[in-house]
Formats: C-alpha cells, sequence, structure tokens
C-alpha cells in the first residue's frame, strides 16, 4: 500500500518530462565546460538536474495535477489525484517542499543558479494557481513552458560553468527559446475538451487548428533554421552544428502531416516525438562544437 502511494507522488511528478530537460541541461553542461568532464563538473550538473529537473519540474508537474482536477476528469481520469490515489492536501504539500528545495540547494550552489531557480518557481506555480492560471491563456502559456524548458534550463549550465564566456550559452538558447515556443501546442491539442470545460483560451481553442499548427510550423522549425544558418554563415557556430537541422525537419514533416490529416490521437503520438526531437537538437548541436571545434 505504502509502495504503491509512493509510486503515485512520483507519477504525479511526471519523470517521463524529466528527459525534455534532463538531455538539454547535461549536453549543455558538456558544452558550458568547454568538454572537461571533470569531478567538480560531473557533482555541478548533478546538481542542477536535481535542483532543475526533479525538485523544480518535478514540483511544478504536481502542482498543475493539484490545482487541475476538474480538467483531468476529461483529459487524464488516470492520473493519481482523479483516481484518489493520492489526496490534493499531501500533493500541494509535497510540491511545495519540492521548490522550497530547490530554492535552498540553488542557494548554496550559486547566487545566479538561485535567480534563475527562483524564476523558474515563479513561473511553475503561475502556470497553475487559481487567479494567475498561466497555463489556460495561449500567450502565457507558451512563455512560461517556453521560458522554463527553453531558456531556463539550457541556460543554467553556462551561468555556472562559464560565467565569462555565456555567448554561445545565449544563442542557443535563443534556438531552444523558439523551438519550444512553438512546441508548447501540442499539449494543448489533446486536451481540448477539459480546455473547454475549464474555459482555457489555449491556441487551438481561440484561433483554430489549421492556424495552431501553422505558427507551430514557423516557430519550431522555420525561424530556428534560420538562427542557426546565420550562426554557421558567420562562423559563431561550426559547419558541423547543421546536424540540428535535422531535428527541425523532423519538426516540419510531423507538423506537416498532422495539419493534412489531423486527429487528437495523432496530435498527441506527435507530443510524445517531441520528448525525443527537442532534446535531439542538443546533442546534434553538442556534436557539431566537438567535430568542429
Amino acid at each position: 500500500m505504502i509502495k504503491e502511494k509512493l509510486f503515485s507522488y512520483y507519477k504525479s511528478m511526471r519523470p517521463e518530462t524529466w528527459f525534455i530537460g534532463g538531455v538539454p541541461l547535461v549536453f549543455m553542461s558538456i558544452l558550458a565546460s568547454n568538454f572537461n568532464l571533470s569531478i567538480s563538473m560531473l557533482i555541478g550538473t548533478l546538481s542542477l538536474f536535481i535542483i532543475t529537473i526533479v525538485f523544480i519540474l518535478g514540483g511544478t508537474n504536481m502542482f498543475n495535477e493539484v490545482f487541475d482536477v476538474d480538467a483531468d476528469k476529461f483529459n487524464k481520469p488516470n492520473r493519481s489525484i482523479v483516481s484518489k490515489k493520492i489526496t490534493r492536501k499531501s500533493a500541494f504539500f509535497l510540491s511545495s517542499m519540492l521548490f522550497i528545495l530547490a530554492l535552498i540547494w540553488s542557494f548554496f550552489l550559486n547566487m545566479n543558479i538561485f535567480y534563475l531557480t527562483a524564476i523558474a518557481v515563479f513561473f511553475g506555480i503561475a502556470y497553475s494557481l487559481p487567479h494567475l492560471r498561466f497555463k489556460d491563456h495561449a500567450l502565457t502559456s507558451m512563455i512560461t513552458l517556453g521560458s522554463g524548458y527553453g531558456f531556463l534550463i539550457p541556460i543554467s549550465p553556462w551561468i555556472l560553468f562559464s560565467e565569462n564566456n555565456i555567448l554561445t550559452g545565449l544563442l542557443i538558447t535563443i534556438i531552444s527559446f523558439a523551438f519550444f515556443f512553438g512546441t508548447t501546442n501540442f499539449k494543448d491539442f489533446k486536451d481540448v475538451v477539459g480546455d473547454k470545460v475549464k474555459g482555457s483560451k489555449t491556441l487551438p481553442l481561440t484561433v483554430g487548428i489549421k492556424k495552431t499548427i501553422m505558427l507551430m510550423m514557423l516557430l519550431m522549425t522555420i525561424i530556428p533554421s534560420i538562427i542557426l544558418g546565420f550562426y554557421i554563415y558567420k562562423s559563431i557556430f561550426p559547419a558541423w552544428c547543421s546536424l540540428a537541422f535535422i531535428s527541425f525537419i523532423s519538426s516540419f514533416i510531423l507538423l506537416y502531416k498532422l495539419m493534412k490529416n489531423y486527429s487528437p490521437e495523432f496530435a498527441f503520438k506527435g507530443y510524445k516525438l517531441t520528448y525525443v526531437i527537442y532534446p535531439s537538437i542538443f546533442i546534434f548541436l553538442t556534436i557539431g562544437f566537438l567535430i568542429g571545434g
């Protein structure tokens, strides 16, 4: 019984999403340290992973479940709180503790990381908290998730390991933010029924499915490709970083197929594919810098 309840708390933290943030964080740590895989770098990366991915992201996911019960009855009836495997009160307490632990750990790790952590915690709470509910509005939802996954996670290693040379990190986060800013709408395709009940104003509900997909094509493929191409042309990034175009082309094909043959089921599969596509950008860029110098 206790084991099952602990597993339910673990599920509420949605560990499958840790991969999305964890891979970029690890590979950006490798890049920021200039491929110097020292013991101190490994300890610092592990600390960043626990603070950012486990505490902040896990706390945000659980906090979201606390305040999404009405929508989850339609969209995700198997979630731990809806299925009464855990209580809202206990989940609220645990998610709050995760946020506090993130702030404490980051404070002792690095003050700049602490400031980034505080911003991330604010976004994590504002995303779901009643009267703020950033997730209920298309723009604030995209900004919140785009900033969290697309900016704060990849920039943190550069703040920790390369404070005097963060230009490359900033440039990569521009590409990352543009991509994830568009990616966020995938989750809204599969939640349309529950979002209507909740009164959310997500992009698919306000402008329609086709226009949303066209905007995603612009944000997830065209804009990041132009930025990356410009950096390579100006010799800011090695030519081998063009491997990252594989990720953008894959996204474009996925979105094109979704526009031609839309269904909530296919959209959900596309959402799951972004779990691999987004982290692959950082893998390809790291390979590009390793080969290209």
